[in-house]
């Protein structure tokens, strides 16, 4: 619309007080839709990348909190494992899609806090790419043996592995993978000589711990108490700063003598731009999940384990997490092209 006086001449400032009037308009209807799209969200199935091979802890959280979001909200939840590049590949899935809230990324930290330390470059950027929605799950990680390892605490596998150099196995979920940077960090606080070998996630590992084909490996707890229970694996320690209620009899490792301690996570995360009111709404669907009591005992957790566990506080989380882990990746010497 070309603004005119009443003489026909054109009239620049009412012209300019027009377009307001036209952007603002516009701004509202966008408001208006987008937050109708949001209330009516979701009308199509949810696909949830896992980043990671099957069978690991984030796998467990990710098809635990999904089936509870088919029954509530009526839509398939799909979990989808894209395992590879240390993570990248799965979370690039992500980081590239629409951001309406049906492709959504559940991962441990590798992607989010560990891989910028570990790689030159990433074909993202954690912070500015994704936005954070609620941890679903703390990672508490065992330190696991096979039964025949002939030691039943940390100082008497660390006397072992000091009589055998290079010849236990100590089997982690990948290079760079929490699992493998604790493990990184618990043979140099050792001191001891033991082989390490990296699988393409914490389920082959920890098949391998069960079959004997590897000695030990730091588990995450949701993953390896199964096998534990059925007498198929022992735990010597939780890698936690406490012990933990439904081990109150096994020690941490501070406890045996290994100054150090660590939890992982994992975290439901959302490309950037997707509406506030998506976030929100997955965001609070997830936290009320995770009250439910049998997701509590499959996840080994109450849902409070990492605060009001908002977008906005958990971005202050991962902060420190970052650092963390900078100072882990430092002490492995782990570098990945």
């Amino acid at each position: 619309m070309i603004a005119k006086r009443q003489d026909g001449h054109f009239d620049p400032s009412l012209h300019r007080t027009l377009a307001r009037i036209g952007l603002i308009a516009i701004g509202a209807a966008c408001g208006v839709t987008t937050g109708a799209f949001a209330q009516d969200y979701p009308t199509r199935p949810i696909r949830v990348i896992v980043p990671l091979a099957p069978g690991g802890g984030t796998d467990i959280a990710a098809r635990v909190t999904g089936q509870k979001l088919s029954e509530r909200w009526g839509q398939q939840v799909i979990v989808d494992n894209r395992a590879g590049g240390a993570s990248n590949i799965g979370t690039e899935i992500v980081v590239n899609s629409a951001p309406d809230g049906y492709t959504v990324l559940c991962t441990n930290p590798a992607p989010i806090v560990v891989n910028q330390w570990l790689f030159a470059k990433l074909p993202f950027d954690p912070v500015k790419d994704l936005v954070p929605v609620t941890m679903v799950a703390p990672t508490f990680y065992v330190l696991m043996t096979h039964p025949s390892v002939p030691a039943n605490s940390v100082p008497e596998l660390i006397a072992l592995a000091r009589k055998m150099p290079g010849k236990l196995v100590l089997a982690s979920g990948g290079i760079g993978a929490p699992s493998s940077l604790m493990g990184d960090m618990f043979k140099n606080l050792a001191k001891i000589d033991a082989v390490s070998i990296n699988y393409k996630g914490g389920g082959q590992a920890i098949a391998d711990v069960i079959a004997g084909q590897a000695s030990m490996m730091f588990a995450d707890m949701i993953a390896a108490m199964p096998f534990v229970a059925s007498g198929r694996a022992k735990v010597l320690a939780v890698g936690t700063a406490k012990r933990l209620p439904k081990l109150p009899d096994v020690p941490t490792l501070i406890e045996s003598g290994i100054a150090y301690d660590a939890i992982s996570w994992s975290g439901v995360f959302l490309p950037a731009r997707t509406p506030p009111a998506i976030v929100n709404k997955l965001g609070a669907e997830l936290r009320s999940i995770l009250k439910l009591p049998d997701v509590q005992e499959k996840l080994a957790s109450d849902g409070n384990d990492f605060g009001a566990n908002t977008p906005q506080s958990l971005l202050a989380f991962i902060k420190s997490e970052t650092e963390k882990y900078r100072n882990a990746v430092k002490v492995s010497g782990t570098k990945l092209e």
